[in-house]
């Protein structure tokens, strides 16, 4: 009887390497259990009672987005990057004169402080709260944070108009009239920032879409800028004006057909057309040949007309 329990309870070499990697295992596991809770960081069990460890997750969130949140729609991805920004500022500042330091300490992103202080730096001036949401990387949802703590000095606006004389408003009860005129086709975009309506971004619009179509023609092209709106353009044009320079015109006999489509009025079936046209005629003769009921119909041969030669 002893030598048949000896025999059920017996394990061969094979089993007893079994055994042994078991408990090896177990001990293992035994031990982290044990010593698991000394060995890891101190994070506080209620997170939500640690604010400094809460706003360092949220700030790394912001900093590193790619590392952190992965969205494949750039929008959803900004609004929800947008909303772990966290203000905490305790008392109001200028933005004419606050420091990017502070700005970022009161929770500001980095990138926004940076374009706020090159803003200022070209001349840029803020007048109005509401100035501020031109700021290129300020969202809705950042401007209502940081709008309760924004407190603007009332000071003179200095103008700088094209004759390069300098006009300085002086205060009328509570308004202040000041007049200025600008050249859309000579100013740069450091004297385009005076007017009024126009930020960088505008600026920046302007001078890109006058160098693609060679000089503007007439200043109700304004309105084809992106983003463009009527309220945004009769905002501006009261202190811009047409000046005359000598458009740059295309060559539609020796043209290549990029240089023919680089032109925003002109898209690719039409460039086709003006050089399918040209080798069946050799050459243009006068530019009316260019008009066709489907591909330049008269409102856009009228507008194209005055940036295209025949020699």
């Amino acid at each position: 009887m002893w030598n048949s329990i000896k025999d059920f309870f017996g394990f061969n070499k094979r089993q007893e390497r079994g055994v042994f990697v078991l408990s090896l295992l177990l001990i293992v596991v035994i031990f982290l259990n044990h010593y698991a809770p000394i060995l890891a960081p101190d994070i506080p069990k209620h997170i939500s009672k640690n604010a400094q460890y809460l706003q360092q997750i949220k700030l790394q969130a912001y900093e590193e987005p790619v590392k952190y949140v992965s969205f494949s729609n750039k929008k959803i991805q900004n609004q929800v990057i947008d909303s772990l920004v966290v203000i905490h500022a305790k008392k109001t500042f200028d933005p004419n004169t606050v420091e990017i330091k502070e700005l970022i300490s009161i929770g500001l992103p980095a990138k926004i402080a940076n374009n706020i202080n090159k803003y200022r730096s070209k001349g840029g001036n803020f007048y109005h709260k509401e100035d501020l949401r031109r700021i290129y990387g300020m969202s809705d949802d950042i401007y209502k944070k940081i709008e309760p703590h924004i407190q603007i000095k009332e000071k003179k606006r200095k103008w700088k108009v094209s004759n390069d004389q300098e006009m300085f408003s002086k205060p009328k009860e509570e308004k202040l009239v000041v007049t200025i005129a600008l050249g859309i086709n000579s100013s740069d975009s450091a004297q385009l920032l005076v007017v009024d309506g126009i930020g960088p971004f505008y600026a920046g619009q302007i001078i890109n879409y006058r160098n693609r179509l060679g000089g503007y023609n007439n200043i109700n092209q304004l309105k084809e800028l992106y983003k463009m709106d009527s309220a945004k353009f009769e905002r501006m044009r009261k202190q811009l004006f047409l000046d005359s320079i000598p458009l740059k015109k295309i060559n539609i006999n020796t043209a290549t057909f990029k240089q023919v489509l680089r032109h925003p009025y002109i898209d690719y079936e039409t460039t086709k057309y003006i050089m399918n046209k040209r080798n069946k005629l050799g050459k243009y003769a006068a530019l009316y040949q260019l008009k066709d009921t489907k591909y330049l119909p008269d409102e856009l041969y009228n507008r194209l007309v005055p940036y295209l030669s025949l020699d």
